[in-house]
């Protein structure tokens, strides 16, 4: 969430090939950490389409991947609320430029 905030904020920052390839592999990190850190919990899901792979091929009842799907979609709720809080709610103003206003 906030390497994604980092990268909206910075002017044209991944706009460049180089700058792509930074934003990816930060992204990229950031997945490793967060499966890494629920590994233990939940197996690492991390999004309902592994949660819904681990059902389809068995690996989980029906009961866990809903409980899960309800986890999942709950923390990205809260993580929505949480950038907003810190951004003060900015949005983009035109879409080939990087200006932001407060969101009335």
């Amino acid at each position: 969430m906030y390497v994604s905030l980092a990268d909206k904020l910075t002017d044209n920052g991944s706009s460049t090939p180089a700058g792509l390839v930074a934003a990816s592999l930060a992204h990229a990190f950031a997945l490793f950490v967060a499966v890494s850190v629920g590994a233990n919990i939940s197996g690492g899901h991390v999004n309902p389409a592994v949660t819904f792979g681990a059902f389809v091929g068995g690996h989980i009842s029906l009961v866990r991947s809903f409980l899960y799907w309800i986890a999942q979609l709950l923390g990205s709720v809260v993580a929505c609320l949480l950038l907003k809080l810190s951004t003060g709610g900015l949005v983009r103003l035109e879409e080939n430029k990087r200006q932001f206003k407060p969101k009335n």
